[in-house]
């Protein structure tokens, strides 16, 4: 398969380039202007389980230098699996250490879950104080799906990063998780009827109601409630990625705005990306 990495955010839109590519995998992000936490994790996630699965992997690396210079700082080079063909320039050069406002793409495991939550609680609290635990409320709910739901022998990637404003004017932090385990439809069969989840855009609809879940433990209900906190610390965006689903939530205050569409990229596993903006 072949993935074309085109313009700002482009793992987070609904249209990709995509093209089949016999027992291999391409990325090809020569026209990245500009990555999100889910673009890095997710260029890991795909690789690494590409990889998984023995086929050759290929990263084309950006034009831009600083998109480029961006990609190595966040670890996403050194986190794609051993014998990867990295084809184009890297900046290098010395390493600005930001870990009050950027965690590198990081491999998640049960194991390490805690020490990850407790950084992202630090940068989160010391940017935004009491505000800053509403956003690690909605941030540990995803790294708990990831866990409890999407496990897999791949595991699952992290990245985030806060944004101070002082550039774009527009403060708030940015969190994203790609797991490569059984995806969002496959996870609520478990408990819900197949005629519901007749395809990944159902899956994903019925994945943000109230009270689904697809344990049988009763310790939660799902995506929901990212819900009971963030939104009432600021505007805050949840996009979700499974299968060939791709669904979008804007939250402020107590309205939900879901929209659920077909997407191009096959994700196996889930990928899910939060962005709240303080008001």
């Amino acid at each position: 398969m072949r993935i074309e990495l085109v313009g700002r955010r482009p793992l987070l839109r609904r249209l990709c380039p995509v093209e089949p590519e016999n027992g291999s995998l391409v990325l090809d992000s020569r026209r990245l202007t500009f990555a999100s936490p889910l673009d890095l994790a997710a260029i890991v996630s795909l690789a690494r389980a590409a990889g998984s699965r023995g086929e050759k992997v290929r990263l084309i690396t950006p034009r831009d230098h600083n998109v480029a210079s961006y990609l190595e700082r966040l670890d996403v080079i050194s986190s794609l699996p051993p014998g990867t063909d990295v084809v184009g320039e890297l900046p290098g050069g010395p390493r600005m250490d930001l870990p009050d406002r950027l965690l590198e793409v990081t491999h998640l495991t049960p194991g390490g879950a805690d020490r990850l939550g407790e950084r992202m609680g630090r940068m989160l609290t010391r940017h935004y104080g009491d505000l800053g635990r509403r956003y690690f409320a909605g941030v540990g709910e995803l790294i708990d799906n990831a866990i409890s739901h999407g496990w897999s022998g791949v595991g699952a990637f992290v990245a985030a990063q806060v944004y101070t404003g002082a550039t774009s004017g527009l403060p708030g932090i940015e969190f994203a998780v790609c797991d490569t385990g059984i995806g969002v439809r496959a996870h609520l069969g478990h408990n819900v009827a197949d005629d519901i989840l007749v395809d990944d855009v159902a899956a994903l609809e019925t994945a943000l109601e109230p009270g689904v879940t697809g344990t049988r433990e009763e310790r939660g209900h799902g995506l929901n409630d990212l819900w009971r906190a963030v939104p009432k610390g600021g505007l805050a965006r949840l996009q979700l990625r499974s299968g060939k689903g791709l669904a979008s939530v804007v939250g402020r205050g107590d309205s939900r705005r879901p929209t659920c569409v077909s997407a191009d990229v096959d994700v196996a596993g889930t990928w899910a990306s939060l962005r709240v903006h303080p008001y």
